[in-house]
């Protein structure tokens, strides 16, 4: 009964008006990398709460070696397209040590371009992970202008037994000024193809 509440109150979020969007895409993710070769798909609805805004990201993720997994992204709104890749290397994992621990570097296009940079800290519960850290997302306004933002993203990825599938929900904390047009709740599924 507990997941047909949150599935509603996730619809809510999706149909409730939006305007416009500056973007971000948060980890939407546990600390722990694909396999070699493992290939998944994902959606993430993204509510940006303190402008009001909406923006639907399709996401596809690549195992490239064994603590090495590359992430492109493409976001929507309107006629608006938010483009972004980065790399997540993990630097510890689970179950060799008590937390997987990964960092994260990328840029993205929106507007205008910015660079990510994040520490993914996680813990496991199977079915469940927790997770959270640092993630930090310069964007060049003008030459002389860049907006510095520092979020603390804590979420739960949660593993759907005997299925590729994997469901996220994620809040997405301003930690400075420059941060507060961040603010974000995001969720969605990630699928694994192979």
């Amino acid at each position: 009964m507990k997941k047909y509440y949150l599935i509603a109150a996730l619809l809510f979020l999706l149909i409730s008006g939006f305007k416009t969007v500056h973007a971000q895409d948060g980890f939407f993710s546990n600390a722990q990398t694909f396999r070699e070769g493992t290939f998944a798909v994902g959606i993430q609805p993204t509510a940006l709460t303190e402008q009001n805004d909406f923006m639907m990201i399709f996401r596809a993720g690549y195992g490239l070696t064994p603590r090495l997994t590359g992430h492109l992204k493409l976001g929507a709104f309107d006629d608006e397209l938010y483009a972004g890749a980065h790399v997540e290397y993990g630097l510890t994992s689970e179950p060799n040590s008590a937390l997987s621990v990964a960092l994260l570097g990328g840029a993205y296009q929106y507007d205008e371009p910015g660079l990510k940079f994040g520490l993914n800290i996680s813990r496991d519960f199977e079915p469940i992970s927790l997770y959270t850290g640092l993630n930090y997302q310069p964007m060049f306004i003008t030459e002389d202008f860049t907006l510095n933002s520092f979020l603390l993203p804590v979420g739960l990825d949660y593993h759907v037994e005997n299925a590729p599938v994997d469901l996220m929900l994620e809040a997405d904390i301003p930690l400075n000024d420059d941060a507060e047009y961040l603010e974000a709740i995001t969720f969605g599924a990630r699928i694994y193809v192979n």
